[in-house]
C-alpha cells in the first residue's frame, strides 16, 4: 500500500514546489543554504525556538536580531534601573517558508545551560540548520537569565527562581518538545509535515544542557547521536556520543570532560586549545560583566554569593575573562576561531552519525584543537 503525507502528494501530484537539493560548501564550518527562524508555544508554558533550512530564494533575507532584554524581568528593571543588552545578530530571517526538502531532514535538540536561553548559541544551532537540519531548542524555567537575575539581590525579587539548579527541567522540556514534533510531522495542516526524518535524532547542549543530553540521552533510545559541549555526564547506553570542551573551561574541565569521553562506548572527544565556557555560546556578546559593575557590584542588597559566581561563568572564555591557572595561557584564546571550531566539528559529527556520511574526525585538525575517536 503507498501512504502518501500531504507534502509527498503536492510534490507527486504536481501541486505543490519542487524539492530544493542542499547544494553545501565543502567546509563543514562554512554556512550553507538560507535559515529560517520560528518560535513555538506547546501546552502554554514552553516555549521553543525552530531553526530551519530555507530556500536560495530567500538568501536576501533579513536576518532577525537576538533581543535578550525580553529574559528581563520588569521587577529587576524596577529595582536596578533600565539598562539594555546589545542585540545579537540572529543570522535566521524570521517565519521563512520551509526550504523543500528531497528527503526529510534530520533533527538536532538543543538545550541551553544555566542563567542561559533557548538563544543562546545562535552560531551553533543556525549553522546546523543552514547545512540541513531542522534545529530545536526550548526555554527551560528554572535555569533561564529570567529565573536567575531576580535572585542576585537579597531579599531575592518575586520570579527569582533557582529550582533549575536542584532538579533538571531540561529532560521533560526535551522530550515534550520532541512529542510535539512527532505529532507535527505527520499533521497535514502542520509546515513540517513530511520535513522531518525522526529516526535520525540528535540531542546536544551547552555546560547544564550538556548534562541534559547525557541524562536524557542515556535514557530516552529516540535520540540516535548525541553531543555535548562545556559539560560531563557520562553515557551507559551505547549511542556515539561526542564530547568538546574548553582546554580553559574553569566550569567543565578536561578532566571532566575527558572522564565522559573515558566512559562512552562510541564517540570522540574534541578539546580547544585556550576556550573557556563560553565559546561554545553567543552570551560573550552580552557583557554581562560590565552590566554588573554598572549596576549591581556597589548595592548593599546584593547576594554576593551568586553574583560571584555568575560574574565568573558569564566570563569565562569571554575576552575580559582570566583564565583559571591551569591553563597553559595567561589569556584566553581567540573566541571566533573556537567558535569556528564548534560549528567545524558538530557538523561532521552529526553528518557522520545522523546521515552516515563518512567522516574521519582525526584527521587534519584544526589549529589548537585535539581529536580522539573510538568505536565510530
Amino acid at each position: 500500500m503507498l501512504v502518501l503525507t500531504f507534502t509527498s502528494f503536492v510534490l507527486l501530484s504536481g501541486c505543490g514546489p519542487s524539492p530544493e537539493p542542499l547544494v553545501l560548501p565543502d567546509d563543514p564550518a562554512e554556512r550553507g543554504v538560507p535559515v529560517g527562524v520560528r518560535t513555538v508555544n506547546i501546552g502554554g508554558d514552553l516555549t521553543v525556538e525552530i531553526w530551519y533550512p530555507a530556500s536560495d530564494e530567500d538568501a536576501a533575507a533579513a536576518a532577525e536580531a537576538v533581543d535578550f532584554n525580553e529574559y528581563v524581568p520588569q521587577v529587576f528593571y524596577d529595582a536596578v534601573g533600565d539598562f539594555s543588552f546589545p542585540a545579537v545578530n540572529g543570522l535566521a530571517a524570521r517565519d521563512l517558508a520551509l526550504r523543500v526538502p528531497e528527503t526529510p531532514y534530520p533533527v538536532v535538540f538543543f538545550s541551553h545551560g544555566l542563567g542561559g536561553a533557548r538563544v543562546q548559541s545562535i552560531n551553533y544551532t543556525t549553522h546546523l540548520a543552514s547545512r540541513g537540519y531542522v534545529v530545536l531548542s526550548a526555554d527551560h524555567v528554572g535555569r533561564r537569565m529570567t529565573d536567575l537575575l531576580p535572585c542576585l539581590l537579597s531579599p531575592p525579587l518575586e520570579g527569582c527562581d533557582l529550582s533549575g539548579t536542584i532538579e533538571d527541567p531540561g529532560p521533560e522540556d526535551v522530550a515534550d518538545a520532541l512529542d510535539w514534533l512527532t505529532d507535527q510531522s505527520t499533521n497535514e495542516e502542520s509546515w513540517l509535515t513530511g520535513a522531518v526524518d525522526l529516526s535520525r535524532v540528535g540531542l546536544s547542549g551547552h555546560s547544564a544542557g550538556g548534562g541534559t543530553t547525557a541524562s536524557l540521552g542515556d535514557e530516552d533510545a529516540r535520540f540516535t547521536s548525541l553531543l555535548t559541549l562545556a559539560a560531563g555526564g557520562a553515557v551507559e547506553r551505547d549511542v556515539p556520543t561526542m564530547v568538546m570542551g574548553g582546554e580553559c573551561d574553569s566550569f567543565a574541565g578536561e578532566a571532566s570532560v575527558g572522564g565522559a569521553y573515558d566512559a562512552n562506548e562510541r564517540g570522540a572527544w574534541v578539546s580547544i586549545a585556550g576556550a573557556g565556557h563560553l565559546a561554545f555560546s553567543d552570551l560573550c556578546d552580552l557583557k554581562l560583566d560590565e552590566l554588573g559593575d554598572a549596576l549591581l557590584a556597589d548595592r548593599d542588597d546584593l547576594n554576593d554569593t551568586l553574583y560571584d559566581l555568575l560574574v565568573q561563568l558569564a566570563t569565562d572564555g569571554c575576552p575580559t575573562g582570566a583564565p583559571p591557572p591551569t591553563c597553559s595561557v595567561s589569556a584566553y584564546g581567540d573566541l571566533p576561531a573556537a567558535q569556528e571550531a564548534v560549528r567545524r566539528y558538530s557538523t561532521e559529527w552529526f553528518d557522520l552519525t545522523l546521515r552516515g556520511e563518512a567522516r574521519d574526525l582525526t584527521a587534519a585538525p584544526s589549529d589548537g584543537v585535539t581529536v580522539e575517536s573510538k568505536g565510530l
